[in-house]
């Protein structure tokens, strides 16, 4: 009788039998290799920022060990740019062809062992957002056909726009000689690493006297509460995403400031990002010198709890979901006209802006009354109220604005 072969395979193991007259069976078990692929990241993809894939094979436990070049191949989705600053790991070779990139080694991968990690390293587009999915392979060492339907893996990632920080807002102030005027700021992170703040200023005229200095309002109410205003501000505060770093700056005006004179301070918020250069963000601030006799705005703050029904006064009660409304109410308390009136406030900790508004009619002498600067509904930070035209002596208005507590 002539030999007969069947061959039976698994997807690790191929049986070979070999059946003659007369002749028990025999099958010879061939252990062959069978790779796996996993894909994660250590990032969050941000548009303009750097980010990676983290890939790592492993050969399944029972089979044999790699033979030869093991090869990982990941195709880069429209959006992503390889970098091969930093990419590759321990043993792999990796290069890319446009946005193929591919990676090799000759390590051996035993049975039920995993590689070392390879790191691929993109930039983020625009083109990116809102996401995108990569998929990279593993193939090679010997691993047969039958075992290569598990060799990809693939990984979705949601892409953010470009994160950015920003430095709140323009003050300008009126006071009388030997006084001083405070100004708030805010900046708002928007990346991760540390901000310092600094300030120059131009006096005009050009007499000596004028100072200023920076204080850190931690909890970011507009006023220097206890120990705020004992320490000036200095060197870097670390953030994050999200935070917040609000600031007092003091302009001290010199008693023998002439009716009229001005300082113009530039306030400087100088950012060191985590990775790339250091970016500057400045605001400015106008402080004018007002009549001797007296000068400048009194300025008075109530707050009521609508939503409980409540009345205004210095100091309330509230509950998680309740509606508060603060008014400021300004008076010219000098003997003459005060003009370029701004007024500056900052929403308090733990809760949400909703809405800010003139309190109506206006002053006679005053054109009008504008919100210049608030923040998005939902959101915290600073508020502006700027009123053109004049505020003439005795005469009084007031602003308002509305958040919800946290």
């Amino acid at each position: 009788a002539n030999p007969a072969a069947y061959t039976n395979t698994t997807a690790n193991i191929t049986g070979i039998t070999n059946v003659t007259n007369g002749v028990t069976p025999q099958c010879v078990v061939v252990n062959a290799p069978d790779l796996t692929l996993t894909k994660s990241s250590t990032t969050t993809f941000v548009v303009g920022s750097p980010a990676n894939f983290i890939l790592t094979a492993r050969n399944t436990l029972g089979t044999a060990p790699t033979i030869g070049t093991v090869t990982v191949t990941d195709v880069l989705p429209a959006g992503l740019s390889y970098v091969a600053a930093g990419s590759g790991g321990t043993g792999w070779t990796c290069m890319n062809a446009g946005q193929t990139v591919t990676c090799a080694s000759s390590d051996v991968i035993a049975a039920g062992a995993t590689g070392n990690s390879i790191t691929i390293n993109v930039t983020v587009g625009s083109n990116a957002s809102p996401g995108v999915t990569n998929t990279a392979t593993v193939s090679g060492g010997s691993e047969p056909p039958v075992n290569t339907g598990n060799n990809s893996a693939t990984l979705s990632v949601p892409v953010s726009n470009m994160a950015v920080n920003t430095f709140l807002t323009d003050g300008a102030q009126t006071g009388a000689p030997g006084t001083t005027v405070l100004y708030t700021h805010v900046f708002n992170a928007g990346l991760s690493g540390a901000v310092s703040f600094s300030t120059t200023d131009i006096a005009s005229p050009a007499i000596a006297g004028w100072t200023t200095q920076i204080y850190r309002d931690t909890n970011c109410n507009g006023v220097l509460d206890g120990a705020e205003g004992t320490a000036t501000l200095s060197g870097g505060v670390a953030v994050n995403p999200g935070d917040q770093v609000c600031l007092v700056v003091k302009s001290n005006i010199p008693a023998a400031a002439p009716y009229n004179a001005q300082d113009i301070i530039t306030v400087t918020a100088t950012f060191m990002p985590t990775m790339g250069p250091n970016v500057l963000y400045t605001r400015q601030d106008v402080t004018t010198v007002g009549a001797a006799g007296g000068s400048g705005l009194a300025l008075m703050k109530s707050v009521r709890n609508i939503t409980q029904a409540g009345v205004a006064s210095t100091a309330n009660t509230a509950r998680p979901g309740d509606i508060l409304e603060y008014v400021i109410t300004y008076t010219n308390t000098a003997s003459t006209t005060v003009m370029m009136v701004v007024i500056s406030d900052n929403t308090p900790a733990f809760t949400n802006f909703s809405l800010a508004s003139c309190g109506m009619p206006l002053p006679a002498a005053l054109i009008s009354c504008m919100v210049t600067v608030q923040p998005m509904v939902g959101a915290g930070g600073n508020i502006q109220w700027t009123l053109a035209g004049q505020l003439n002596a005795a005469q009084t208005g007031n602003v308002s604005f509305r958040v919800t507590v946290q």
